[in-house]
């Protein structure tokens, strides 16, 4: 851009020295030769001071690698890449054969252990009953025994030894029967009491892993996690794909607004601000400007970002890698939401200060913009 500065004022040298009929000799030529170093260097340096420029621009998007939460063999795949599909459409279907199986099981368990529960609590009905006839039998021993023994204490005894040990041991056989129904009747009311929020462990247990049976399958059907497109759609029925992080099936895009990541210099912060007017440039849109402003400038150079290693860190200072990023939301355009995602730009942005050479500035982007009909980088 700068270079364009130079060739225009080379070119309206020419012309006054034309129009004006100007002798060319060993004072004009330096005069117009300093004059224009001293006025395209002010005009450069204003401009580039208060209306930034930058070629290093992109219309960025964020991707988010499709990984399925479990594991399995695709059964089916989407028909529809690089087209725009809504939140909860199909992306591609597992074998989910597995996982009902897992998911048939457990409710087959729960079946039985409901029928389980309801047997202990019928054992325990009747473990109840037989305590209760047993401590009945105990007392009708024990008064017997005790009418033995008082007996046996009387001045004139109508018992004999054999009479009064025949009704101990009988108090005591039923004693110990009484107590081993207890203790049976203790046991299931043990199995039962073990309750996790007023439900049998073993069936909270059961219905906690049918739960989760039933998100595995879920899962076997993986959906767009919102509006956008999938693109370069590889995976074909037949694919095993694995639930690791580190090896997604395919990429989902998803709709995102028009923003523009584009990369200053860092002395540009002096006058980089949120709010500022922007305009952009696309090499697949020859001739045609974008206008938009200033969301943020992302308040970190990436070359400054550091991680723990185990060997000290020296300094990254790779050439190129110091730029200021910034973040830029273009207008809305049709023409511009048709352009591929990832596409260079470039991009001006024009501050509060010296707005008249923001002019100089415009007339230079829109150049900048005619010249891509000649297909060159920049």
């Amino acid at each position: 851009m700068d270079l364009l500065i130079i060739l225009t004022y080379v070119a309206c040298a020419w012309m006054v020295f034309k129009i004006f009929k100007i002798p060319v000799n060993k004072w004009s030529i330096p005069t117009a030769a300093l004059g224009g170093i001293f006025l395209v260097s002010g005009l450069i340096l204003m401009m580039n001071y208060n209306h930034p420029y930058t070629f290093s621009a992109q219309k960025a998007v964020i991707a988010i690698p499709v990984v399925p939460q479990v594991s399995g063999v695709v059964m089916e795949v989407t028909d529809k890449p690089n087209q725009l599909i809504h939140k909860g459409d199909i992306l591609f279907k597992l074998d989910p054969a597995r996982y009902q199986a897992r998911l048939d099981k457990l409710q087959a368990d729960m079946v039985t252990e409901m029928h389980a529960t309801e047997a202990l609590r019928a054992q325990l009905s009747e473990a109840k009953a037989r305590t209760e006839y047993a401590q009945v039998e105990r007392n009708k021993y024990q008064q017997e025994y005790q009418r033995y023994v008082k007996g046996s204490q009387a001045k004139v005894n109508p018992f004999s030894e054999r009479d009064i040990d025949v009704a101990r041991q009988n108090y005591l056989a039923q004693e110990a029967t009484l107590r081993g129904s207890q203790a049976e009747q203790q046991q299931i009311q043990s199995q039962l009491d073990g309750e996790v929020n007023g439900v049998n462990s073993r069936v909270a247990s059961l219905k906690a892993q049918i739960d989760e049976a039933k998100f595995d399958l879920d899962q076997t059907v993986v959906r767009a996690p919102s509006d956008g497109y999938a693109t370069q759609v590889l995976v074909r029925p037949g694919t095993y794909a694995a639930a690791m992080p580190l090896r997604p099936v395919m990429v989902f895009i998803p709709q995102q607004k028009r923003q523009i990541i584009a990369t200053f210099r860092q002395n540009s912060l002096l006058r980089l601000k949120a709010g500022d007017d922007a305009e952009a440039v696309f090499n697949a849109l020859p001739g045609q400007v974008f206008t938009g402003k200033l969301t943020n400038v992302i308040p970190v150079v990436s070359s400054g970002a550091y991680q723990a290693q185990g060997v000290l860190q020296s300094l990254n200072l790779k050439p190129g890698g110091d730029g200021v990023m910034a973040t830029i939301e273009l207008d809305p355009n049709m023409e511009l939401d048709a352009l591929p995602d990832g596409i260079y730009a470039q991009v001006a942005i024009y501050s509060d200060h010296f707005k008249h050479v923001a002019v100089m500035r415009k007339v230079l982007l829109r150049m900048t913009s005619w010249m891509h009909y000649l297909y060159l980088d920049h």
